[in-house]
């Protein structure tokens, strides 16, 4: 276990000395998401929203995009680090470290996955925090839960940036897998709109991302929005979720090693 967490250290490490070596950076990284964010809040406000789907208010507006936008970019930033990370190993000609290191593979694929997030994503999380106290969500009834609610956030999104990273050892170019990862989870996890508010088939569908969890669960701690199947239901979810994409994985990174022992190259196409 030691030896796990020091590779993921060091991925850390390295992204950070790669990628982020400015404040310029730093600030682009926490503008972004909060003009989409108030984008998006503005597009609703004109609208009457009253008491839709527990919506009560501007306020209660507010909170629901906040939290969505938050949990977002935690698992946005996953997707594009792991397309940019791929991508520029395989031009720099270092992605055979992933297999000629004796380092974990999988740890590898989660420490990349975890620097992007607390680079990318600590930013917006404060802002959201400010958000949610101007709302007056956080309460001291549910201050306790806002610990345990990022925890849940953080392993949620590097176990999805783990996976990712495995998927991008296959391609040269991965940008078509970043928009079909990006956009149907944009749309079906409840990011902008409830789930409940979902035909079935897109309820069906929004079950396959993590993030709609995720979502659930934050809205439903900081009292913003009940769930219609309850808070075991929704945890329950995410785990075999997080299981699935934990063994999803752990099989791509093995397919992808046998693959070039056995014809000395990374890419399946």
């Amino acid at each position: 276990m030691k030896k796990f967490l020091i590779v993921m250290k060091a991925e850390i490490t390295k992204q950070q000395q790669h990628d982020y070596h400015s404040a310029y950076v730093y600030f682009s990284l926490l503008i972004w998401p909060i003009l989409g964010f108030f984008e998006v809040y503005y597009a609703y406000k004109p609208f009457e929203l009253t008491d839709y789907m527990g919506i009560e208010d501007g306020k209660t507006l507010l909170a629901f995009l906040g939290t969505g936008f938050m949990a977002y970019t935690c698992f946005w930033s996953m997707v594009q680090n792991a397309w940019s990370m791929a991508n520029q190993e395989r031009r720099g000609g270092t992605l055979e470290i992933a297999f000629l290191t004796p380092a974990s593979r999988l740890a590898m694929s989660y420490g990349r996955a975890l620097g992007a997030l607390i680079q990318e994503v600590w930013m917006f999380v404060c802002f959201c925090g400010f958000l949610l106290m101007y709302t007056k969500t956080i309460r001291w009834d549910n201050l306790f839960l806002l610990p345990a609610v990022l925890l849940l956030l953080i392993i949620s999104s590097t176990v999805w940036g783990g996976m990712l990273n495995a998927v991008f050892l296959f391609s040269r170019d991965a940008s078509i897998v970043m928009d079909v990862f990006d956009m149907p989870m944009t749309l079906f996890s409840g990011t902008r709109v409830p789930v409940d508010s979902f035909p079935c088939w897109a309820k069906i569908v929004s079950m396959v991302f993590p993030l709609t969890y995720c979502i659930n669960i934050i809205r439903f701690a900081l009292h913003i929005q009940k769930s219609s199947r309850g808070w075991r239901a929704e945890i329950l979810g995410l785990l075999i979720c997080l299981g699935v994409m934990t063994a999803v994985t752990v099989f791509l990174i093995g397919r992808a090693e046998r693959h070039n022992r056995e014809t000395g190259e990374l890419q399946f196409y």
